[in-house]
């Protein structure tokens, strides 16, 4: 009877231990469910992702005035235009999926030199020159257009850059319309680009069409008042 009875205890032993070694591998292998946050692609994920408003982007704005006394010249134009050290709006116009923007970009501001205006273009794009004979189309919601041929030989480099001198009437369409798209055209190349302001790249610290329409007309606005008003760049004092 003894050895019945121990062989009894030793069954139920081993059935407990078996069941605790049991349970225990599954505790171990027992998987929560993971779960990944989506990351967009960014081709600057180290930098900060900065967002402005209107109000915000426009007192960032900072109208630079020059004066040479060697020569006896005075020049006005803008920089930090919604960007750090940019000297003039980005207009985006290629797009890379449904994220990620392109950085290719051109770029339109205002200056004054020698008491003209002046409308100021910028590419970076490869292909576009801004040679002389191309030409830039600019409508405006309103309807009315701006056809811009380029008189003069660019400026070479990585962001080439052209100017163009444009009279009153051209400057108040700038400062009272919102401007809707526009199309770049290179006349040796007989290639063209074309763009609405929709796009945004990353690093860009405005995100709607509306702001950068916005900042467009305060730009022109701004170079109309300084020019109406030559005594105020006139007196500053020589960089």
């Amino acid at each position: 009877m003894e050895i019945v009875f121990f062989i009894i205890i030793g069954i139920f032993a081993f059935i407990w231990l078996n069941r605790k070694s049991k349970n225990n591998y599954e505790s171990e292998n027992t998987f929560s469910e993971l779960s990944f946050e989506k990351e967009d692609y960014r081709m600057f994920p180290h930098i900060e992702k900065k967002e402005l408003t209107l109000e915000q982007a426009i007192s960032k704005i900072e109208l630079v005035v020059q004066k040479d006394d060697f020569e006896g010249t005075t020049s006005i134009h803008f920089n930090n235009i919604t960007q750090n050290d940019y000297k003039y709006l980005p207009m985006y116009f290629k797009q890379i999926g449904e994220i990620a923007v392109s950085h290719e970009h051109i770029g339109i501001s205002f200056s004054i030199f020698q008491d003209r205006i002046y409308l100021d273009i910028y590419s970076n794009v490869q292909e576009m020159g801004l040679a002389k004979g191309d030409q830039l189309i600019l409508l405006f919601e309103n309807g009315e257009k701006i056809d811009i041929k380029f008189p003069f030989a660019r400026s070479s480099g990585y962001t080439k850059s052209n100017t163009y001198p444009i009279n009153e009437s051209e400057l108040e369409i700038f400062a009272e319309q919102k401007l809707d798209k526009w199309k770049l055209i290179s006349s040796r190349k007989n290639i063209y680009i074309v763009g609405n302001n929709s796009l945004f790249f990353e690093l860009c610290e405005i995100k709607e069409k509306s702001m950068a329409q916005e900042i467009i007309k305060y730009l022109a606005k701004t170079i109309k008042y300084k020019h109406l008003n030559k005594t105020l760049y006139n007196t500053v004092k020589p960089t």
